[in-house]
């Protein structure tokens, strides 16, 4: 009685993660599709603005690639498919699969802390173009950062926290 009481509150348990990620799942999908539309804005005279653009427009890449396996590995850790139907014959994820994902997502994660932190001193540098017509191009790149920053920190902690949720249902089912 006592085994099958602690059972059903783990399932219970996951259930509520489960649900919880299918709602962050659709909230990925929407800062995918703002993610994928970003474009990159032409170079400026700020060498360390540039390289900025340039690493944002990686990281969104990568994100983009990344987001679409992890999506595969929650719907076949639950046993559904991608329109969330039971299916009895999806493989179920691999330990290993997701610890391979697990550090690209920890590579993303510190990609974008290293972009945070260098966000003061490139606003600092930009502070001191003068020219109008250098201004506007400034002032259109950084806003590309503030809006790429945002949704990939936002999309990154996503991943995260989803994969973590992942491989803790992967090690916990094998001690039911």
């Amino acid at each position: 009685m006592k085994k099958s009481l602690i059972t059903a509150t783990i399932l219970l348990s996951f259930t509520f993660t489960f649900a919880q990620t299918k709602e962050e799942i659709q909230s990925s999908d929407a800062r995918m599709e703002k993610i994928q539309k970003l474009e990159t804005p032409k170079s400026t005279s700020i060498a360390t603005l540039d390289d900025l653009n340039v690493t944002i427009g990686a990281s969104a890449i990568e994100s983009a690639s990344i987001t679409p396996l992890l999506k595969g590995l929650y719907y076949r850790s639950v046993g559904e498919s991608t329109d969330g139907v039971a299916d009895v014959t999806i493989k179920k994820p691999s330990l290993a699969e997701c610890q391979e994902l697990a550090s690209r997502i920890l590579t993303q994660v510190k990609t974008v802390q290293t972009i945070t932190s260098s966000l003061p001193s490139v606003t600092e540098e930009a502070k001191t173009i003068k020219n109008p017509l250098k201004l506007a191009k400034v002032a259109s790149s950084l806003g590309y950062v503030k809006t790429a920053v945002s949704l990939l920190g936002e999309e990154t902690l996503f991943q995260s926290k989803a994969i973590k949720s992942i491989i803790q249902t992967l090690t916990s089912a094998g001690n039911l």
